[in-house]
């Protein structure tokens, strides 16, 4: 026995096929002609021995001109059978129909396939500050998905008096990244080092090790010495930092690296 779940597909004329494409564009859901041009008269769930079993099942039910595959050949009116799943134990999947509304326009959509549009976690949380109810937002298309940021990013972009959250890829587009040094104010002891990201979470880091334990946060002093422009070696800069310092005061380095035979 087989267990063949299937579509029955009727060819559209020209300009339905058109507007059915359009819609389809416009939702974003980019699929075969089959789904995106042509009109869905039936799906439905066939038990039986075979494949031939079935398909002279739908001949008897729907003519012996049906086809079962989509040709070029066929002309608007004429019916075809596409079987899309076989030997399937969960077929709940295939007549489970998503539906939800646009919470830019406010349109609902139904779908049998592919998920809905929203925002990325990357964009929740560099483009609304991780604000986790922009996660459950849901769109039609992508257009109604740059309408709803570009309205939303501007209620909620802070000024200068308000406070918002950091992440580490906010200063990391256009530069190589930054050279720091940490200094221990009581011993005068020093750590040169390099990030791609924004510097305070290297510095963040930092406090959970051993070297620059938390608890004595208020002896240490982080800052930046430089900004390594785009397109400059980070390696090569912070080599260059970590020789100078050392030149100047090799026994308060912590740094091992790129201090062997330094005179």
């Amino acid at each position: 026995m087989v267990e063949i779940v299937y579509r029955i597909y009727e060819v559209a004329d020209e300009k339905t096929a058109k507007k059915n494409a359009e819609k389809d564009f416009e939702f974003d859901l980019y699929s075969s002609i089959s789904k995106s041009q042509n009109n869905e008269l039936v799906m439905d769930c066939l038990i039986c021995e075979s494949r031939e079993e079935f398909k002279k099942i739908i001949k008897d039910e729907y003519g012996n001109g049906i086809s079962f595959r989509y040709s070029r050949k066929l002309r608007p009116g004429d019916l075809y059978c596409v079987i899309i799943g076989e030997h399937c134990y969960s077929t709940e999947k295939y007549f489970n129909k998503v539906t939800f509304t646009c919470d830019c326009c406010g349109a609902t959509v139904e779908t049998y396939y592919g998920k809905p549009i929203y925002f990325s976690d990357y964009e929740v949380r560099n483009y609304f500050y991780g604000i986790e109810d922009y996660a459950e937002k849901r769109f039609c298309s992508h257009k109604c998905k740059q309408v709803y940021e570009s309205r939303e990013c501007n209620k909620i972009r802070p000024n200068d008096d308000e406070e918002f959250y950091i992440t580490k890829d906010m200063f990391s587009e256009k530069v190589s990244g930054y050279i720091y040094k940490i200094s221990k104010k009581s011993t005068g002891e020093f750590y040169i080092g390099q990030t791609m990201y924004a510097p305070v979470f290297r510095w963040g880091q930092h406090l959970k090790t051993e070297r620059f334990p938390i608890e004595n946060i208020t002896d240490y002093q982080f800052e930046v010495i430089e900004i390594v422009p785009l397109g400059c070696n980070i390696l090569e800069r912070e080599k260059y930092w970590i020789q100078k310092f050392y030149r100047g005061n090799p026994e308060k380095s912590l740094n091992i690296m790129c201090t062997a035979n330094i005179s």
